[in-house]
């Protein structure tokens, strides 16, 4: 199973964004995400076309599996 952190952000313009981190750390809390998000929002590390990242809107952790029908060789 394929494991995908989604962290989105509310933004200065009324707008939200969103930004994926791809096998997150199985042992994250929820403090550990959110520390690093509003160091994201303090330091304003990322500019977007929606403006500056203005709050937290939302984390979550995404897994999805795959089941293979058909397999050409």
């Amino acid at each position: 199973m394929a494991k995908k952190l989604v962290m989105s952000f509310l933004t200065a313009q009324g707008g939200t964004s969103s930004m994926t981190i791809d096998a997150p750390r199985d042992d994250l809390t929820e403090t550990d995400v959110r520390e690093v998000m509003e160091a994201i929002i303090t330091e304003n590390v990322f500019t977007t076309s929606k403006g500056d990242l203005a709050e937290i809107k939302s984390a979550e952790i995404i897994t999805t599996s795959k089941e293979v029908l058909i397999e050409e060789e």
